[in-house]
């Protein structure tokens, strides 16, 4: 596969994603997110703000 294929490749599939999530909205009025969404663990300090 060239550089080029791939690029239309990688395109073609953040297309689907992007086709996917919009279909997946609702109401249309919340933004499209196509980032599955996450699990928050107990011990999981990135997201609660102690850095140190």
């Amino acid at each position: 596969m060239t550089e080029e294929n791939s690029g239309r490749s990688e395109a073609q599939s953040q297309e689907n994603a992007l086709d996917e999530a919009l279909e997946e909205s609702f109401p249309a009025s919340d933004p499209v997110a196509i980032d599955p969404p996450g699990r928050m663990g107990v011990g999981d300090s990135s997201l609660s703000g102690n850095y140190g």
